[in-house]
């Protein structure tokens, strides 16, 4: 098979380009994205496009693609540029080459340093991530840490018949017993998060339309408060996923408290949020690494010589989580 890989940015797309991209990325995916959606994730990013890697054949057209998203971050109080990596993939017929990935990402990144981004940053599924870290030399910086309210334990975990429904409403029960708690801790609780962090995504309003601006993410905004959150079937257990809840622009204990019991006036039986939470709070239980629904290892790649940028290696300097890519 004759195949190439070019270089681009999403403007440089010509329409045979972005058909055969659609259509691979949807096979190997088991997806059914319409052009729209691609538009919207590469195009409306911080610098009006994405950065690709594409592999093309000579016949098929694309059948590979490897993307970063250019996104602004403040690193103390300077806006830096770091690129988070998404949509890397191969059709299984052209997966003839196991160091593809790598070359093309290895091209990819001569186009990013030349366009001054500092780093990319990703976080890999399972299988990827042994990929990336043995055979392109990505980093660690920490795994992303999950906390919970469960709602109906029994459907958590799987249990039919009495055992079932006994674990629900005990799970039921301490739901209540927990909301009521939070509102008598809530006046004697810190009024905003004190932990600060080196790296943190640049939350002007723009970047939530574009970031949360799908029908699957219910928004409650008003002056002060902004809650994102989503409700996702997984494999059955209808989770609540708490993506974005403060008070001019903190994290808060009331935010969380608000974004929670939103949640709870859907059909949930979980209800997850994933990022740091530095404040106190006791609503959400922190999950044992053990019960985690699936490891969420970030990683990171430097493009800059800068030796201060090491520091990324280090996942307490990131305000990170759901809230900057939705990995779940």
């Amino acid at each position: 098979m004759a195949m190439e890989i070019k270089i681009c940015k999403t403007t440089e797309w010509s329409e045979p380009i972005w058909n055969t991209y659609i259509l691979a990325y949807n096979e190997v995916f088991g997806k059914g994205f319409q052009k729209e959606h691609f538009e919207h994730k590469y195009l409306r990013a911080g610098r009006g496009y994405s950065y690709h890697s594409l592999l093309k054949d000579a016949d098929a057209g694309i059948v590979g693609g490897c993307t970063v998203i250019p996104c602004r971050y403040l690193r103390n109080m300077e806006e830096i540029w770091i690129g988070l990596a998404v949509d890397v993939f191969i059709r299984e017929a052209w997966r003839t080459d196991p160091l593809m990935l790598r070359r093309m990402y290895m091209r990819l990144k001569t186009l990013l340093a030349a366009e001054g981004i500092a780093a990319v940053i990703a976080v890999p599924n399972a299988v990827a991530y042994p990929y990336w870290k043995t055979v392109v030399k990505w980093k660690d910086v920490g795994r992303l840490n999950y906390r919970m309210l469960p709602v109906r334990a029994g459907r958590i975990l799987g249990k039919q018949g009495f055992a079932g429904k006994a674990l629900d409403a005990l799970s039921s029960i301490y739901t209540g017993c927990v909301r009521i708690f939070s509102g008598i801790c809530l006046p004697f609780a810190g009024k905003a998060e004190t932990q600060t962090y080196r790296y943190s995504i640049c939350e002007d309003d723009l970047y939530y339309v574009h970031k949360f601006s799908g029908p699957e993410y219910h928004r409650i905004e008003d002056v002060h408060t902004r809650i994102i959150y989503r409700i996702v079937n997984e494999d059955g257990v209808m989770t609540g996923y708490l993506l974005v809840a403060e008070e001019n622009c903190m994290r808060t204990f009331r935010a969380f408290r608000s974004g929670v019991s939103a949640i709870l006036c859907h059909k949930v039986d979980i209800i997850l949020y994933v990022g740091p939470t530095g404040f106190f709070q006791t609503l959400l239980l922190k999950v044992p690494k053990r019960f985690e629904p699936k490891i969420l290892p970030m990683t990171c790649d430097l493009v800059s010589d800068d030796e201060r940028y090491k520091d990324m290696y280090d996942i307490r300097n990131w305000d990170f989580g759901l809230k900057n890519y939705d990995v779940r």
